[in-house]
C-alpha cells in the first residue's frame, strides 16, 4: 500500500524535498546574519546539499525517466515501486541525520542504502530502456555517469581511513560531483528534453542531435580535469581540461542549432518557453565557466574568492539549470505548473530570486577581485534572496498539492 501510495505521489514527495531543502538554505543565510550555536553550517551545509540533489533531483530525475522511457507494462514492476520506497525513506532521514550529527555513522548508512538502491534502480532502468535513438543515448549515458560518479563515494571512505584530507580527498569529491553534475543530469535532462520534442512531433535535425550527445560525451570524462587543476600546476591536465572545455563549446553550438530549429515550430505556452530560455542561458553560461577555468589566472582567483565565485557556479547548475530544467520537464507532464496564478507567482518569484542570488555572489567577488567596496550589508541581502527563493518554492509546492496526481 505504502508502495503504491509513493509511486502515484513521486514528484509531490521530490518537490516537498526541494522545499525542505530551501528551508535548510534559507536556514544557513539565517546564521550568517544571526548567528546561533544550534546551527552547525557544515552539518546544514551537507543537509542541504544531499537533499537538493539526492531528493529533488534524482528523485524527479528518475519520476520522469519512469514516466517518458518505461513502457506501462514494465513500469508496473514492484521492483520500481520497492527501490523508489527505500530511496525516498533514506533520503528524508538525511534531512535530519546530516544537520543533527553531519557525516557521521547513521549519515553513511543512509548513504550506503541509497546507493545500493540506486544501483538495482539504474540496473533495471537501464534493461528495461528501448531504442538507439539520440534521446535514448543521452540518457544511457546518463546513467552510466551516474554509475561512475558513485564509485567514488565507496573510494572516499578508504581514503578518509587510511590518507585523511588530503587533496585526494576533495578530488575524490569533485569525481563525484562532476560525474553527477555533468554526467547524470546534463545527459539525463536533455535526453528528457528531446523526449518531450519527439512526442509533441517537433522536428529536429538528427545529424544536430548526434553532433551535440557526440561531442558532449567525448568532452565529459576529460572534463574532470578542470575541478580538480587547483592540485596540480601540471600542463598535462590543462591540455585536458582545455581540450574538454572547447568540446563542450562546439556541443553547445550545435545545441544552438537545434533550438533554433526547435522555436520555429514551438506552441508552447510564454511561461514554458521562458523557463526553455532561462535554463538554457544558464546551461551557456556553465559552459563558458568551466572554458574560462582552463585558464591558470581564473583558477587561483576562482580559489581565493571560493565563497563568492566556486558557490556562484554551483548555485548556477543546481538553482538556474537543473531545477529550472526540471520544473519544466515536469510542467510538459499535464502542464501542472502552469495553470493558475499563483504557479505562475512562485515560478516567476523563483526565477526572480535566482537572478538576484546570482548578482550578489559574483557581483561580490567581483568587487573584491578589482578591490573595489563590497556590497553593504552582503549577507542580510543574500539572506532576502534566499526566502525570496524559498517563497517561490512554496508556492509551486503548493499549486501541485491543488492539482490532480500524476501516476508514473
Amino acid at each position: 500500500m505504502l508502495q503504491k501510495l509513493i509511486s502515484k505521489n513521486i514528484f509531490i514527495i521530490a518537490i516537498s524535498l526541494f522545499v525542505l531543502s530551501a528551508f535548510l538554505g534559507l536556514l544557513i543565510r539565517w546564521n550568517f546574519v544571526f548567528p546561533s550555536q544550534l546551527i552547525s553550517y557544515k552539518n546544514f551545509v551537507q543537509g542541504h546539499s544531499h537533499v537538493a540533489f539526492l531528493g529533488w533531483g534524482y528523485l524527479a530525475v528518475i519520476g520522469a525517466i519512469l514516466k517518458f522511457f518505461i513502457s506501462n507494462e514494465n513500469r508496473s514492476k514492484p521492483i520500481y515501486k520497492t527501490t523508489l520506497l527505500i530511496i525516498i525513506l533514506s533520503v528524508f532521514l538525511m534531512l535530519f541525520s546530516f544537520p543533527i550529527s553531519g557525516y557521521k555513522v547513521l549519515s553513511i548508512v543512509l548513504l550506503t542504502v541509497f546507493g545500493i538502491t540506486s544501483y538495482v534502480l539504474s540496473f533495471n532502468l537501464l534493461s528495461d530502456l528501448n531504442g538507439g535513438n539520440t534521446s535514448n543515448k543521452l540518457l544511457r549515458f546518463g546513467i552510466y555517469y551516474y554509475l561512475l560518479s558513485s564509485l567514488a563515494t565507496w573510494f572516499l571512505v578508504f581514503v578518509i581511513i587510511k590518507i585523511g584530507k588530503s587533496d585526494l580527498y576533495y578530488n575524490t569529491i569533485y569525481f563525484y560531483l562532476h560525474f553527477l553534475y555533468n554526467g547524470f543530469f546534463v545527459f539525463a535532462l536533455f535526453g528528457l528534453l528531446f523526449k518531450v520534442f519527439e512526442n509533441q512531433q517537433i522536428l529536429i535535425s538528427e545529424k544536430y542531435k548526434k553532433l551535440f550527445f557526440i561531442y558532449l560525451n567525448v568532452a565529459c570524462i576529460p572534463a574532470y580535469f578542470l575541478s580538480i587543476l587547483w592540485s596540480s600546476n601540471s600542463s598535462v591536465f590543462y591540455i585536458f581540461g582545455f581540450a574538454a572545455a572547447f568540446l563542450q563549446l562546439i556541443s553547445l553550438l550545435f545545441l544552438f542549432k537545434i533550438l533554433q530549429q526547435v522555436f520555429l515550430t514551438l506552441k508552447w505556452n510564454v511561461l514554458s518557453k521562458v523557463l526553455l530560455k532561462f535554463l538554457i542561458i544558464a546551461y551557456s553560461l556553465k559552459v563558458l565557466s568551466q572554458f574560462l577555468s582552463a585558464f591558470p589566472y581564473v583558477v587561483q582567483k576562482s580559489l581565493a574568492l571560493k565563497p563568492f565565485f566556486i558557490i556562484g557556479y554551483l548555485h548556477l547548475f543546481t538553482l538556474a539549470f537543473m531545477s529550472v530544467f526540471i520544473i519544466l520537464i515536469l510542467s510538459m507532464i499535464g502542464k501542472i505548473f502552469m495553470e493558475n496564478t499563483i504557479s505562475k507567482i512562485g515560478i516567476s518569484t523563483f526565477l526572480c530570486g535566482i537572478i538576484l542570488t546570482e548578482f550578489l555572489l559574483f557581483g561580490e567577488g567581483f568587487l573584491i577581485l578589482i578591490k573595489l567596496k563590497p556590497i553593504s550589508n552582503y549577507n542580510l541581502w543574500l539572506l532576502a534572496c534566499s526566502g525570496i527563493l524559498f517563497l517561490g518554492i512554496f508556492l509551486v509546492f503548493i499549486t501541485q498539492l491543488l492539482k490532480p496526481k500524476i501516476v508514473i
